[in-house]
């Protein structure tokens, strides 16, 4: 399984509450994959969810913008 399709396939089945649209989700995981060839996607995927105690949909109201600055803070190089 690709790299991006694993990624989908937790969103879809393991992020409790992501609206999961499979048209636009495809663009969104292509998107971050390009914009962050060198981040671990799935890994801060996985730490936002947890971050937010497995509910991230009670305390974020758009969740793919809310991932998308997460990865964006933790890929960019520490002072």
């Amino acid at each position: 399984m690709h790299r991006e399709d694993l990624i989908l396939h937790y969103l879809r089945d393991r992020m409790p509450g992501y609206p999961f649209d499979p048209t636009i989700d495809l663009d969104f995981i292509d998107e971050l994959v390009d914009d962050f060839p060198h981040t671990n996607l799935l890994d801060e995927i996985k730490a936002f969810r947890w971050y937010y105690d497995n509910r991230p949909a009670d305390r974020v109201s758009n969740l793919r913008l809310a991932l998308r600055r997460w990865i964006a803070r933790s890929s960019s190089p520490r002072r």
